[in-house]
C-alpha cells in the first residue's frame, strides 16, 4: 500500500462516516505534529546514508499536513452550513406550528358558526311550528335536510350525528303536525269516497281543496334524506320501495279499514273467499284512482322534485297489503288444493286487473310475488299439472271430441279436441307469463311442452285402433286436429313471451357449454343451433304424426283405386278401334267405376280435411296416381292407335275434371300420363326418329331431343319404354 493509501486509511479510521467527528481535527493534527517532531528527532539531515529517502518522505508528510488543512476547511464549511438548515428548519417548524393552530382556531370558528346556524334555523323553525307557519316551516326544515345532504361524507362524526339527529327530530315534529291538518282536512273531504260518502268527491268547496293542496305539497316537500330512510331488508316488504308521505296518510284509511274486515275475526275475514278482499281492493282503487290523478298528481308535479307517480305509489301501497294478507293465508292452504288452486287464480287475475286496467308498469311487485316463492311455486306447479292432466282425460272421453266446433272458420274443421287442449295451455300461460323471474316462468313452459307431448302420445293410442278406411273415421279429424295446433305453435313461437324464454333458454345452455366438457358441450351447442322456438320440438314431432296420418289416408284411397282399376287395366288396349272404326269415343265401361271411385275420394276428402290439408292431399293424391296408372296400365300393356285414342279420351275426360273442380289447368298434375299419351298418339314416323335417336344419343342429348316434343318429366329410358308399348313400333 502506498503512502497516499494509509493516509487515507489511517483518516477514515480515526474520523469513520460521521461528519461529526471532524471537531477532533485539531486534536488529531496535533498527533500528527508531535509525531512528526519525534521523527525529525529521529532522523538526522546531515546522513550521507539515506539522504533521498529521507527528503522523500519529508515531502510527503508536508503534503498530508497540507490535505488535512484542506479537508479541516471543508469539514468546517458543511457544519456551518449544516447549523445554517438547522437553524431554518426550526424557523419553518415554529411557522408550521402557527399555520395549524390557525387553522385549528378557524376550523373551530367555522364548526361553531355551524352549530350556531343550524341552532339558529332550528330556532325559526321551532318559531315557526309554534306559529304554525307551515310553509317557513317547510322551508327551514329543506335547508336543514339539504345541509345535511352535503356533510354526509364528513369525518366529523359527531357533527353529522348532530345534524341527522336535528333533521330527524323536526321530520317527526312537522310530520306529527302535519298529518294532524291533513288528516282533518280529509275528514272534511270525507276521504275516503267509501259507502254513504261515495258520492261526496263531487261536493267540495274551493277553499278546502285549495287548502288540501298546500298541505299535500307541504307532505311532499316533507322528506327525510336516503340515508335516514329505513329500508326493509328481509321479506316481502323489501320489494315494495316507499311511498311519499301524502300517499301514506290518503292510504291510512283504506288499511284500517282492510284490517278491521280482512285481518280480524269478522265474517269477511274467509279463507276460501279471497276473492272478497281481492274485490274489495279493486273497488277502492276504481273509486280513487281517478280523483288521485286530478287532485294529488299536479301537486307532485309542480314540487320540482324527482319524478313521484301518485298513481302508482298508491297502487303499489294496496298492492302491499294483498301481497302480505295473500302471504298470511298461502301457509294454511297449502294442502288443500282445491282451496290453494283457487287463491292462485284469484291472485293471478288481481294482478292482471291492475296491469290491463290500472297500467300498473311491471317492475312493480303484486300478488304474483307472493306464488314465485319457492315452497308456493312447486306447489302451484303441481297443481297445475295435476289439474291439466284431468282436464286432457276430459277432453279425450268426450264423444264430442273430434267433432267440430259450430263457430270457428269452416274451412278450418276445428275439432273440441284441439280447441279445448290449446285453451288450457293457453290459460296456464295467462297465469304464469305475470311471473317475474324467467326461470320461474321456463318451469311452465317445460311443463306445457310435457303436456304437448302426453297429447301426442294420447293420439297415438287412439291410432293403434284398426280402422277398414281411415276417411270413414274420425282420423281425418285427428290429421285437422294436429295440423291446427301445429300451426297455433308455430305462431304462438314467434311471440314476444316464448321467445324471450327461447332466450333465457339458450343462454343457459351456452352458459351450461362452458362449464362442460368438449363432447357433451358440442351436442348441447347443436340443441341451440337447431331450436328457433321452444315449440320446435314438440312441433318436429306433431309434424311426423301429421306426415303418418296423411299418408295412411292417401294410400287407403289409393288401394281402393286399385281394387276397382283391375278390369280396366286388363282391357284389350292393343285392339281397340280406331276414329276411323267408330262414330264417336265414349267412357270405357270398365273405367267407369275407377274414375268414380277417385272422384268420390276427392269428394270425402273435400268433405272432412281442413282447406290446407285437403289442398296438400289432392296433389299428393294426383302424384301418386299419375304413378300407379304410368306402373300399371302404361307400361303393362301394348296399345294400337285406337287403343291410345281411348286411353287419352277417357284421362280427359274422365281423370282430369275430377281434379278441374281443384285446379284450372288439372293436366299438370299427371306429368307422366299426359306425356305418355304424347308419346302413344305421336305420328308413326316422327315416333320412329324419336325413338332412334333417343337409343342413339347421349342421355343429355336425350333429354333435349324430347324437350324439343314437350316431354320434360319422362326420362329418355322411361320414353324409350312408352314408344316400344305402341303396337305399330313394337311389332316391327
Amino acid at each position: 500500500m502506498d503512502v497516499k493509501g494509509k493516509v487515507i486509511k489511517l483518516f477514515n479510521a480515526e474520523f469513520g462516516s460521521s461528519l461529526n467527528n471532524l471537531k477532533n481535527l485539531d486534536y488529531f493534527q496535533a498527533k500528527l505534529d508531535s509525531k512528526k517532531s519525534d521523527v525529525e528527532e529521529c532522523l538526522s539531515l546531515a546522513s550521507s546514508k539515506a539522504p533521498s529517502r529521507i527528503q522523500a518522505a519529508v515531502e510527503d508528510v508536508n503534503k498530508i499536513v497540507k490535505q488535512t488543512d484542506e479537508i479541516k476547511e471543508q469539514s468546517e464549511n458543511i457544519c456551518s452550513l449544516i447549523e445554517k438548515c438547522l437553524q431554518q428548519e426550526n424557523k419553518t417548524d415554529e411557522l408550521q406550528t402557527l399555520i395549524d393552530d390557525i387553522s385549528y382556531l378557524e376550523k373551530s370558528a367555522f364548526y361553531m358558526q355551524f352549530i350556531e346556524c343550524v341552532e339558529g334555523v332550528s330556532s325559526d323553525l321551532e318559531s315557526s311550528l309554534c306559529s304554525n307557519i307551515d310553509e317557513a316551516c317547510i322551508a327551514s326544515y329543506v335547508y336543514l335536510k339539504d345541509t345535511y345532504t352535503k356533510i354526509e361524507l364528513t369525518l366529523c362524526t359527531n357533527l353529522k350525528s348532530f345534524m341527522r339527529d336535528t333533521v330527524q327530530y323536526w321530520f317527526d315534529q312537522i310530520e306529527k303536525k302535519l298529518t294532524i291538518e291533513y288528516n282533518e282536512i280529509l275528514k272534511i273531504l270525507k276521504w275516503p269516497f267509501c259507502g254513504n260518502n261515495s258520492g261526496a268527491q263531487f261536493t267540495h268547496s274551493s277553499t278546502t281543496l285549495t287548502e288540501f293542496k298546500i298541505v299535500t305539497e307541504h307532505l311532499f316537500h316533507l322528506q327525510l334524506p336516503d340515508s335516514l330512510v329505513i329500508k326493509s331488508t328481509t321479506g316481502l316488504e323489501s320489494h315494495f320501495p316507499q311511498v311519499c308521505l301524502p300517499v301514506t296518510l290518503l292510504v291510512q284509511p283504506f288499511i284500517t279499514r282492510f284490517r278491521y274486515h280482512f285481518q280480524c275475526t269478522k265474517q269477511t275475514n274467509r279463507r276460501d273467499k279471497p276473492e272478497w278482499y281481492f274485490t274489495q281492493l279493486l273497488s277502492w282503487l276504481r273509486d280513487h284512482i281517478d280523483w288521485i290523478e286530478k287532485m294529488v298528481q299536479p301537486v307532485a308535479n309542480g314540487t320540482n322534485l324527482k319524478k313521484t307517480d301518485v298513481k302508482v305509489e298508491f297502487i303499489r301501497s294496496l298492492a302491499k297489503l294483498a301481497v302480505n294478507k295473500l302471504y298470511s293465508e298461502m301457509d294454511s292452504i297449502l294442502y288443500d288444493d282445491k282451496l290453494f288452486a283457487h287463491t292462485v287464480d284469484e291472485a293471478i287475475n288481481f294482478e292482471n286487473e291492475l296491469r290491463s286496467i290500472y297500467q300498473y308498469p311491471s317492475s312493480e311487485h303484486a300478488t304474483v310475488l307472493v306464488l314465485s316463492q319457492p315452497q308456493f311455486l312447486s306447489k302451484w306447479l303441481a297443481i297445475e299439472r295435476k289439474c291439466a292432466t284431468e282436464k286432457m282425460d276430459m277432453i279425450f272421453s268426450s264423444p264430442n271430441a273430434w267433432v267440430k266446433v259450430v263457430g270457428f272458420e269452416e274451412d278450418s274443421k276445428i275439432t273440441e279436441c284441439a280447441e279445448k287442449f290449446l285453451l288450457l295451455l293457453r290459460s296456464i300461460s295467462d297465469r304464469y307469463n305475470k311471473l317475474p323471474q324467467l326461470s320461474h316462468r321456463c318451469q311452465f313452459l317445460d311443463l306445457q311442452l310435457e303436456l304437448i307431448d302426453d297429447w301426442r302420445v294420447r293420439i297415438l293410442q287412439l291410432l293403434h285402433e284398426h280402422f277398414q278406411d281411415p276417411l270413414q273415421s274420425f282420423v281425418p279429424s285427428i290429421l285437422n286436429t294436429v295440423h291446427y295446433v301445429t300451426k297455433v305453435l308455430e305462431d304462438w313461437g314467434a311471440t314476444h313471451l316464448y321467445m324471450e324464454l327461447q332466450d333465457y333458454k339458450v343462454q343457459a345452455l351456452e352458459s351450461a357449454n362452458n362449464e362442460l366438457e368438449n363432447d357433451f358441450s358440442e351436442y348441447l351447442m347443436k340443441d341451440i343451433d337447431v331450436s328457433i322456438t321452444v315449440f320446435d320440438g314438440v312441433i318436429s314431432l306433431l309434424q311426423r304424426l301429421h306426415k303418418k296420418l296423411m299418408k295412411e289416408i292417401i294410400d287407403t284411397a289409393i288401394t281402393s283405386i286399385k281394387i276397382k282399376s283391375k278390369p280396366y287395366f286388363n282391357e284389350k288396349w292393343f285392339t281397340m278401334p280406331g276414329e276411323k272404326e267408330i262414330a264417336f269415343f265414349s267412357i270405357t265401361p270398365t273405367g267407369q267405376p275407377m274414375f268414380q271411385e277417385i272422384y268420390n275420394k276427392l269428394h270425402i276428402m273435400d268433405e272432412v280435411l281442413a282447406k290446407e290439408l285437403f289442398k296438400q292431399a289432392w296433389k299428393d293424391f294426383a302424384m301418386q296416381l299419375d304413378q300407379f296408372i304410368l306402373d300399371e296400365l302404361l307400361l303393362r300393356n301394348q296399345f294400337n292407335s285406337g287403343g291410345a285414342s281411348q286411353l287419352t279420351f277417357d284421362i280427359k275426360k274422365s281423370l282430369y275434371p275430377s281434379f278441374g273442380l281443384y285446379t284450372s289447368k288439372p293436366e299438370i298434375l299427371f306429368p307422366l300420363i299426359s306425356e305418355s299419351c304424347s308419346l302413344l298418339n305421336m305420328l308413326l314416323g316422327s315416333a320412329m326418329l324419336l325413338l332412334e335417336a333417343l337409343e342413339t344419343e347421349e342421355e343429355n342429348v336425350a333429354k333435349e331431343v324430347l324437350a324439343d316434343v314437350s316431354i320434360y318429366e319422362l326420362s329418355p329410358p322411361l320414353a324409350i319404354k312408352i314408344l316400344k308399348h305402341r303396337m305399330d313400333i313394337s311389332s316391327r
